[in-house]
């Protein structure tokens, strides 16, 4: 009776690894990177994909403010846009941070593990240059460079000691310049 309790149980686990890994739904594309620009009218631009999607699906709306334009993000590409898989939060040096910031925190979609980077010449500009950005990014974190979470920054900013990673757009991603202090 043991032998066949073993037997059994041995079946269990190797049935249970086999099953394939829980996919989005179909025409549902995961957004990796949000880029940021202006304070009114807000403009926010959502790139797809990186090692683990290979999809590329873009999206770009502008809206009154960080909240409005959010609003409308998921429709503004191809197919659905979702929010659940924001790793980067890129802005530029013109957004109401800690406005953008605290509607991040507010939105259970987007949450507070998102990294957040400043761009040099605006955010959709620097995701417009590059053909992956969250691969770019990625690679940039395992060379260790490390941005602050959306919790850590909007922590830091309400002491007074932010800095923030500055990012130049390539074409074969975002590249580091520099470390800015943000006021």
């Amino acid at each position: 009776m043991r032998k066949w309790l073993l037997v059994i149980i041995g079946l269990a686990v190797l049935l249970a690894g086999g099953r394939p890994a829980p996919k989005e739904p179909e025409g549902l594309a995961l957004v990796r990177v949000l880029g940021v620009d202006g304070s009114g009218p807000v403009v926010l631009t959502a790139v797809c994909g990186g090692e683990d999607q290979a999809d590329q699906s873009r999206g770009q709306c502008a809206g009154t403010d960080f909240d409005d334009a959010l609003a409308g993000l998921p429709w503004s590409g191809k197919e659905e846009l979702s929010l659940t898989s924001v790793s980067w939060l890129i802005v530029s040096r013109d957004v109401e941070l800690d406005g953008v910031l605290a509607a991040a925190l507010r939105n259970p979609e987007l949450g507070a593990a998102a990294t957040v980077w400043l761009a040099e010449e605006g955010a959709a500009g620097l995701l417009g240059l590059c053909a992956d950005p969250a691969s770019a990014l990625e690679l940039l974190e395992r060379r260790g460079i490390q941005a602050p979470t959306v919790v850590q920054a909007l922590a830091a900013l309400e002491d007074g000691t932010l800095t923030l990673p500055l990012l130049a757009g390539a074409e074969d991603g975002p590249a580091l310049l520099d470390w800015e202090e943000w006021s």
